[in-house]
């Protein structure tokens, strides 16, 4: 399984505190049989100001750990970059950590806020979409105007944006609500990966498999293995670390 969305590389944002835990999670990800983690640490200016060149350094040093530590897992390195006008300035000074690059469009996760999704959100990734970056939405059934308005991500559907859904989504632990959105978002074959968004060892640890299981009894295993194989290994296609 490749899981295109964690917080494991450790003390650069709100995930991993230690490189232990960082470790122990990677082992908790390879147990589950995740062959491929991507780090996607946030890139959200005002609370976590990380530049593509400190996440770069953070990676390398992070990997030299893996390396020491055997364990058998191929690491790739993205970001999380949360929505605002801050995003036209990191891609035209290019300075976004790509998750991959599909037919001349470079891919990276896009993260709306919890509740909204800001004035002029459609025209900035009409503008990212212009420049040959394609936004991938991550987990779309944790915002709540999403959830109750699903016309406003439609929007973005149609603009062409995959979207990511949360393993832990698809088993409830956000509420029924957000469990249920997923379900539709799968039924309706609108999900392009499922990935853990792991944080820590306890409430918000590696549970790819968990996610997976769930999806296989909603869609089948055929359609949901694609969601954490074929799909996400299109998406980081030509990752700068492949």
């Amino acid at each position: 399984m490749i899981d295109i969305h964690s917080h494991i590389l450790p003390g650069i944002d709100d995930g991993a505190k230690s490189l232990d835990e960082a470790l122990d999670m990677l082992r908790m990800a390879i147990d589950q049989g995740v062959t491929t983690q991507v780090l996607t640490p946030h890139i959200h200016i005002g609370r976590f100001n990380n530049t593509k060149q400190h996440i770069e350094q953070e990676f390398i040093k992070f990997q030299e750990q893996v390396n020491a530590a055997n364990l058998p897992i191929k690491l790739l390195l993205g970001a999380e970059l949360r929505i605002g006008p801050e995003i036209m300035q990191l891609i035209t000074t290019d300075n976004v950590p790509w998750l991959g690059n599909i037919n001349n469009q470079r891919t990276f996760l896009l993260e709306f806020p919890r509740t909204e999704v800001p004035f002029g959100s459609d025209n900035l990734v009409r503008w990212l979409i212009s420049k040959n970056c394609l936004p991938i939405i991550v987990h779309p059934e944790r915002n709540s105007t999403f959830l109750h308005n699903r016309e406003k991500l439609q929007t973005f559907i149609d603009l062409g944006c995959p979207l990511q859904i949360t393993a832990s989504s698809i088993k409830g632990k956000f509420g029924a609500d957000v469990q249920q959105m997923t379900e539709e978002l799968l039924q309706a074959e609108q999900v392009s990966a499922i990935a853990s968004d792991c944080h820590n060892l306890k409430g918000r640890s590696p549970d790819l498999l968990a996610g997976l299981e769930q999806a296989k009894s909603i869609i089948g295993d055929e359609r949901a293995n694609i969601l954490v194989t074929d799909k996400p290994a299109e998406l980081t296609s030509n990752n700068a670390f492949h």
